[in-house]
């Protein structure tokens, strides 16, 4: 999306925060024999104190506050009370919210106790593509620099980007849905000016 105003800024900052807020509280709880719907509900408790809502839940009737998936599950997995964390699973937190009529949209990797080297050197490589593509964002560039960077990167660690799965952007209105899908490896979009929010 891009940012117009001192003020959309400032909105966009604060779901931002409770979207990171929200990521702390589910990775603290992260723990073997501890349920994904546990990992839900520290998410959703943290939504309800800010008076933020799920994006998932608002757009598309998801049945979680957040989306949890494990291990071979690349993303938007569903919070369960019967499936529970077990030592050496990779939980990724997807977690998107929707305060003010703004949307931010964040997630991680998180290890339950000790993982197989294959899986660390898996999170070690998509927190190195992440990094990568966040320095590509540059003002004049365009946007299809950060996938290939990230695709560059993907492929120097020994793994291959899921082409089935697009980066996405985020809606700034309420009345938007937040997953427009943006091609960012086949073509330039548009370039990059100082007030476009990646996410």
């Amino acid at each position: 999306m891009t940012i117009t105003t001192v003020e959309e800024l400032r909105r966009m900052k604060r779901v931002g925060k409770v979207v990171s807020e929200a990521l702390d509280a589910m990775k603290k709880k992260v723990a073997v024999s501890v349920s994904t719907l546990a990992l839900d509900e520290a998410c959703a408790r943290v939504f309800e104190r800010h008076g933020a809502r799920s994006a998932p839940q608002l757009v598309y009737n998801f049945p979680g506050a957040a989306c949890i998936s494990l291990n071979y599950e690349a993303v938007h997995g569903i919070p369960l009370a019967s499936r529970f964390l077990k030592a050496g699973d990779l939980v990724k937190l997807d977690v998107t919210a929707e305060l003010d009529g703004f949307f931010a949209d964040a997630a991680i990797t998180v290890p339950v106790s000790k993982i197989s080297q294959q899986n660390m050197k898996l999170a070690e490589c998509a927190e190195s593509a992440l990094r990568v593509g966040i320095e590509a964002a540059q003002v004049g560039q365009p946007l299809n620099q950060n996938g290939s960077g990230v695709h560059t990167e993907v492929e120097r660690c020994g793994f291959k980007v899921m082409r089935q799965l697009g980066g996405h952007g985020v809606a700034g209105q309420s009345t938007k849905k937040p997953a427009s899908q943006i091609s960012t490896i086949q073509r330039s979009v548009k370039s990059s000016a100082p007030a476009l929010l990646l996410l």
